[in-house]
């Protein structure tokens, strides 16, 4: 199904069920018209992730999810009586509302307090959590595999393009047999109307969600008046430079959802240099 679009400022917000007009709960595929072409909106399928592979992406991400960090922008929301996402500390640090998440694998910026010292802002490194886990990690690599076969079959089109882009980067700053470079996954995080940034635009993000006692958490695009009715084991391809955001999650238990991209400038970091004995490609 072709959507129309109606564009409106729906940055920081948050839109509950009823906002939506069509309710998606089972394999379907959207499209939207973009400049007279047709462009994947999402493509949804059902209880892909098999309970072993859930249960191994829990086992080896949840633990680090639960941390809190202030560095993801309007997707944590506009606080009442504020009218940007982020705001100053007091020791002058940008940081927006604390939220559950985390980043593995390789990402293009460099700590805080090496940016100077590089010069640049486009830096790839491991991220702390691959680095200090190894073992971990690399356990987990079958779930982020499995995602990376079905984003082939499901949109060849879209993988073949962001393989291309793969394939230019260092191998130390890949994802071994997949196309990607970096897992975000995020704990009992409602976010706000947002568009991902810093992501290869040439491809499709991959949404996955596992975990158990709660509903909600469903994937919107406000614009769209479309909701996705995600649920542990079920796969979704979106183009996340669509605005879009979360209903309210509740119940009990826990919701821990994972995102799986290539970061926009990987392929731009070559030279090794070393700082303070961190490994950056600049």
């Amino acid at each position: 199904m072709i959507y129309e679009k109606t564009e409106f400022n729906c940055k920081g917000k948050h839109f509950n069920e009823n906002w939506y007009k069509y309710i998606i709960n089972s394999n379907s595929d959207g499209y939207f018209n973009s400049n007279g072409n047709k462009k994947v909106l999402f493509k949804f399928r059902k209880k892909m992730i098999s309970p072993d592979l859930s249960n191994l992406a829990i086992n080896v991400f949840l633990k680090e999810s639960k941390k809190k960090h202030g560095n993801r922008g309007m997707a944590s929301g506009i606080p009442s009586g504020r009218k940007t996402a982020r705001t100053l500390t007091a020791t002058g640090q940008s940081e927006g509302v604390y939220s559950s998440s985390n980043i593995s694998g390789y990402f293009d910026r460099p700590l805080r307090e090496h940016r100077g010292i590089l010069g640049t802002i486009v830096a790839c490194r491991t991220t702390a959590f691959t680095l200090k886990n190894v073992s971990l990690w690399e356990s987990g690599l079958p779930f982020v595999q499995r995602c990376s076969k079905i984003y082939k079959n499901l949109a060849p089109k879209e993988w073949n393009l962001q393989k291309k882009e793969y394939k230019l980067i260092n191998e130390q700053l890949k994802i071994p047999k997949t196309v990607f470079t970096t897992v975000t996954s995020n704990y009992n995080w409602r976010t706000a109307c947002h568009c991902d940034a810093g992501d290869f635009s040439g491809g499709l993000g991959n949404l996955i969600v596992v975990g158990r006692d709660f509903t909600g958490g469903y994937l919107g695009f406000p614009e769209f008046k479309v909701l996705i009715k995600i649920e542990p084991g079920d796969f979704l391809l979106m183009d996340v430079h669509q605005y879009h955001c979360n209903t309210p999650i509740i119940g009990n238990g826990f919701r821990l959802s994972f995102v799986m991209y290539i970061r926009e400038d990987s392929s731009k970091c070559k030279k090794l240099k070393i700082i303070e004995n961190t490994k950056y490609f600049v």
